[in-house]
């Protein structure tokens, strides 16, 4: 049976990887336009990575079928791990790449213009083993206790580990269905309790990152088990849980209350817009917002680079052309978005999606090689 489309979650996950783009560019900033620091909104933009730990857990569990076909055999377990692996390691490669070309670049210019190493740390050995902890995807465990290179790819990492643990998970919820959801929940909520009653800061990158994951995926995992009742409401029940779902996942940014007071809210945004049905639902559907939640992923891991590059010509320039702090603001804000979303719009076309589908094809082709009648088998995605 073929799962449908939920639009909704897609330009949901769109709209939360452009705020984290602008979170990042209000890193170093002299100045910022009142509408950036009048609230600690975007200061604290960090809080949307959880709404992609709720939404990757419940569309993991959903394109996965989890209720129907876990637990799953071990040739499923096999072609689930390569699939994720395939959707997310090509880009984060990528990524990493650019990265180097970058710095290797700007050592250069600074070597020839200014006779000197520019950023001497970024060559220590501390940084290029958080380089290679970043290849190997295991910078959220903040083995090196460093955060550099492409600093938003640790929430990947934290992902991996939910990755490899979703079989279990799936065949925990599925056999044990009540007491399951039940110890994952509680275990979610006392990770959230820990947070809320310690820091109050669920800015995590490193070390507890991989239970901050955990904890969002759990939720999106518990969310799925219960779809069913939600898509049984009617469309202006949905439209009260949206409402609802909006105002505390905006309104807890805005206000700089317990990042933790984001989490229902996420919750429900999540549960209300998977049926596809209620207000919030019609502006999500827009070709334009469905547009940036298909570039989402590629949003998310290029941004780091473009802005680096962004930045290091632009600050430079805006400096020798005399241009006002506040017209210069706009610049940075403006260009940087664009060239963000160019980026991204030719990755996920060039790279992200060939790159997937190449990998897809040598593991079915390698796997019916060997079982013939593994050909009909399909896989989830």
């Amino acid at each position: 049976m073929t799962q449908r489309y939920i639009v909704s979650h897609t330009s949901i996950r769109g709209i939360a990887a452009l705020l984290v783009v602008f979170y990042h560019l209000q890193f170093g900033a002299d100045v910022k336009f009142s509408w950036e620091s009048a609230t600690p909104f975007f200061r604290v933009g960090y809080l949307w990575v959880d709404l992609f730990f709720i939404l990757s857990g419940f569309v993991i569990s959903y394109s996965a079928r989890t209720d129907e076909r876990a637990p799953f055999g071990w040739t499923e377990v096999k072609s689930f791990w390569l699939l994720r692996f395939a959707r997310i390691y090509p880009l984060h490669l990528f990524c990493l790449l650019v990265l180097l070309a970058e710095a290797l670049a700007e050592t250069a210019v600074g070597l020839v213009l200014r006779k000197q190493m520019v950023a001497p740390d970024l060559w220590s050995s501390g940084s290029l083993l958080n380089f290679l902890e970043q290849l190997l995807l295991l910078n959220g465990w903040g083995l090196t206790g460093r955060i550099g290179w492409n600093v938003p790819s640790w929430s990947i990492s934290t992902e991996m580990v939910a990755y490899l643990l979703f079989p279990a998970l799936a065949a925990f919820m599925v056999r044990g269905r009540r007491v399951a959801l039940v110890v994952m929940g509680i275990a979610a909520v006392c990770f959230y309790a820990w947070v809320a009653a310690t820091t109050g800061v669920l800015d995590i990158v490193k070390g507890a990152a991989v239970l901050r994951c955990l904890a969002g995926f759990s939720l999106g995992m518990v969310l799925y088990a219960t779809r069913a009742q939600l898509d049984r409401l009617s469309d202006a029940t949905l439209g009260v849980l949206q409402a609802a779902g909006a105002v505390i996942a905006l309104g807890t940014p805005l206000l700089g209350l317990n990042d933790v007071a984001a989490i229902p809210g996420f919750f429900l945004l999540v549960a209300a817009t998977w049926p596809d049905r209620g207000w919030l639902t019609r502006p999500l559907r827009t070709p334009l917002l469905h547009w940036l939640g298909e570039i989402s992923y590629s949003v998310y891991l290029n941004h780091f680079w473009v802005l680096a590059a962004w930045h290091f010509v632009m600050d430079r320039v805006l400096r020798l052309l005399g241009v006002p702090p506040l017209a210069g603001r706009a610049v940075i804000l403006a260009g940087g978005v664009a060239l963000v979303l160019a980026a991204s719009h030719y990755t996920y076309r060039y790279i992200e999606g060939p790159a997937r589908k190449a990998i897809t094809r040598w593991y079915r082709n390698r796997t019916a090689t060997r079982v013939p009648s593994l050909q009909a088998e399909k896989s989830p995605t």
